[in-house]
């Protein structure tokens, strides 16, 4: 059996963490989280706002010493120090709201990302006896667009960086999309820690490992239901039990195998069809639309020209015209 040295496995797993973290993405992905991130965020902010006065002013349900008695004191929120009116928790709310504009835009795109994150975190630390896991990750996710090269493409940044330069460089004709990709990277791994996490939670869970929880889950009225569903496919214990035991597979088994090449595309087409089923069954909001918007860190741009061909493969040939 052959031994391992030192001098050669070192610099090799160096060189694989080099290429891993550093190596270039594509700018076109980054603008497309951008601009799907903010676009949640605007439609989470006019859910908001017919309560605002409710849920984060003193004439709500929660006054500013109780939301800091329940509310956890690591987290910071500009509202603490701020005056709590309705007038100001407005001016706040529509500093927010322009933030996430001019994100969605793509103008000064880090300086509106690290805005919308901090009015984002501020907002939530002042009520967080609202906020759930959907909340949670808007804030995960919001925290690592910060990192992204998010104004290369498809950004008013963009636009005005080539009518200021007036003609490419030749560096920007070689590689007019190519971006550091340590932002976007770090974005995968969020993603495969938060679905991995909740694998691992399920498993803890008897009712995940016998496969009824689902059964209990479609009795949640409030929860469950949100379209039709066939009433055999949660009231069959076997149809219950392998629909339970395929969430816990995928979401064991995609963190890992995303990382392939082999099986990537394959992960990205069943958590579209996993994420769109638990939209259709279930009222949990934006969240399944917040880790859509996680998983595009995946995608790759030859995946648009496979699933273009894959397309024009199924399509049938026109017809030769008759003659005339």
């Amino acid at each position: 059996m052959q031994e391992l040295s030192l001098k050669t496995t070192l610099p090799a797993l160096a060189s694989g963490w080099q290429a891993f973290f550093h190596a270039p993405c594509d700018a076109r992905i980054c603008a497309a989280i951008r601009i799907g991130y903010a676009l949640l965020v605007l439609i989470h902010l006019a859910v908001l706002y017919p309560n605002l006065d409710l849920w984060f002013t003193d004439a709500g349900v929660l006054p500013l010493d109780a939301a800091e008695q329940v509310g956890n004191p690591y987290v910071p929120s500009l509202l603490w120090h701020l005056p709590n009116t309705p007038t100001v928790t407005h001016i706040a709310f529509f500093a927010f709201v322009s933030h996430a504009v001019l994100l969605l835009v793509g103008f000064l795109p880090r300086a509106n990302a690290i805005g919308v994150f901090v009015w984002l975190l501020s907002f939530q630390a002042r009520n967080l006896m609202i906020h759930d896991s959907q909340d949670t990750a808007l804030r995960l996710l919001g925290f690592l667009l910060i990192f992204l090269p998010l104004g290369q493409s498809w950004s008013v940044n963009a636009w005005l960086a080539r009518w200021w330069r007036k003609a490419p460089t030749s560096e920007d004709k070689a590689t007019p999309y190519a971006a550091p990709g340590w932002g976007l990277r770090l974005f995968q791994i969020q993603m495969v820690l938060i679905f991995l996490s909740t694998g691992l939670v399920k498993l803890g869970g008897d009712v995940w490992v016998h496969g009824t929880a689902l059964y209990y889950v479609s009795r949640l009225d409030d929860v469950f239901g949100r379209f039709p569903v066939p009433a055999w496919a949660f009231d069959t214990p076997w149809v219950v039990a392998l629909l339970t035991w395929a969430v816990i597979a995928v979401e064991l088994l995609v963190p890992l195998l995303i990382w392939f090449r082999e099986t990537r595309r394959l992960c990205l087409v069943g958590l579209l069809l996993f994420h769109l089923a638990n939209e259709w069954t279930m009222n949990v909001f934006l969240f399944h639309w917040i880790m859509l918007i996680g998983w595009i860190s995946f995608l790759r741009p030859d995946d648009f020209r496979w699933l273009r061909g894959r397309t024009h493969q199924r399509l049938p040939a026109p017809s030769p015209s008759a003659p005339g």
